[in-house]
């Protein structure tokens, strides 16, 4: 059973790995404020039974965060002749412009209420190390 109680003093920022521990547990946090009928609920769940070794093998890394940069990037990952069967309702959905506009409505009210944005930032340690 994992322990939910208070953990002992100590120096939190000492931590190894820390930052990217909080990331999980607000990625986890943001999850669960989702609405569970919601679109961006449905189709996280979709993307979660995915296998990933077809998506692993097609990925790169980003060369920059630039809006276009992304978009090429992104587009890379769901190109219709690299598709396995199950990744293309996760690619349809990007482009459903309800749906997507209804999530980005639902990830702005959750960043509201808890005054964490979901960010992207690059990495440009070859080894993620903290």
């Amino acid at each position: 059973m994992w322990s939910t109680g208070p953990k002992p003093p100590s120096d939190v920022t000492k931590h190894r790995n820390i930052y990217t521990v909080r990331q999980i547990q607000h990625l986890l946090v943001l999850c669960s404020l989702l609405k569970q009928d919601g679109p961006l609920a449905r189709a996280m769940a979709t993307a979660l039974r995915l296998d990933p070794l077809p998506m692993a093998a097609r990925a790169e890394p980003v060369p920059t965060l630039h809006p276009q940069a992304t978009k090429d990037w992104l587009e890379s990952f769901w190109d219709p002749a690299a598709l396995t069967p199950d990744e293309v309702e996760v690619a349809a959905w990007q482009n459903n412009i309800t749906e997507m506009v209804t999530a980005v409505e639902e990830v702005h009210a959750i960043e509201k209420l808890i005054r964490i944005r979901l960010t992207t930032e690059l990495d440009n340690q070859p080894e993620a190390c903290e």
